[in-house]
């Protein structure tokens, strides 16, 4: 039987698409060497002036960031921000940008902000980093783009399905148990606005897995069965590359990509 458990590490930091990736190293370093360290409360939002002349890295708590998109009945989307992730890579090299529309705070939060004419100055003193970043806008941007895709063409359904698999790949989850638990504490309208569809929407289809033996609640955590993702490949991107996903479209991302076959095999 084909199975979504026992992912390793490289899948494991390739599986989101709802999760922006992991900051590589040396700019994690240079982040904590060169930045200043901002505190946000719950609801705070980061100032406009910042997010147009800093770098903004999430170092604690969870940030949600709004983005708009072309779609004028759905203007915007919101990407979770996690710790050590990338954050705000396309506003890099651009200082009159006007996509990004927010950044706050989904709870407490601990912020790194560099200016961006340090990033800038390092195309003297390591080329080396500096290309690290550019490399790692590319992805983000990419990245980005995909998950626009994905939210605006994909069924509720399936949204579900591959946001809470990606929240339990990002909590580094073991998918060996009968029963996950999500240990990230969203609101029912949190989680709506992030997938975009209603709360209504949302409530009825956690009530159909309730019904299905897919999804309880124990204490104050959401568990859900591992049975429920059995069909579902772990996609990096949605697109066809070296990993062997073959499309942006949530019904190719079945059985056989990047699962791990459950006989040792």
């Amino acid at each position: 039987m084909v199975r979504a458990v026992s992912l390793n590490a490289g899948m494991k930091e390739k599986a989101t698409i709802f999760f922006p990736g992991k900051v590589d190293d040396s700019i994690l370093t240079f982040f904590l060497t060169h930045g200043e360290s901002v505190n946000l409360a719950k609801g705070d939002t980061v100032p406009k002036q910042t997010l147009i002349n800093s770098f903004v890295f999430l170092r604690e708590g969870l940030l949600f960031y709004t983005t708009r998109t072309n779609n004028y009945s759905k203007p915007k989307f919101i990407t979770v921000i996690f710790p050590n992730r990338l954050a705000d890579y396309h506003l890099l090299f651009d200082d009159n940008c006007t996509c990004c529309k927010g950044i706050y705070a989904a709870r407490d939060s601990e912020i790194i902000v560099i200016n961006k004419q340090k990033i800038r100055e390092l195309v003297q003193t390591r080329p080396d980093l500096f290309s690290q970043f550019t490399l790692d806008a590319a992805y983000y941007t990419e990245r980005q783009t995909t998950l626009a895709v994905f939210l605006l063409t994909s069924s509720p359904e399936d949204k579900l399905l591959k946001f809470l698999f990606d929240t339990l790949v990002v909590l580094d989850t073991d998918f060996s148990q009968q029963w996950l638990t999500v240990h990230l504490k969203l609101t029912r309208q949190e989680i709506a606005e992030i997938l975009h569809i209603s709360v209504i929407k949302l409530d009825l289809m956690l009530g159909e897995l309730k019904k299905q033996g897919l999804l309880r609640r124990v204490g104050n955590k959401l568990q859900v069965r591992v049975d429920y993702f059995h069909p579902l490949s772990p996609c990096p991107l949605g697109r066809e590359d070296a990993n062997g996903c073959q499309s942006n479209n949530m019904s190719k991302f079945r059985a056989g990509n990047l699962i791990t076959l459950n006989n040792g095999g």
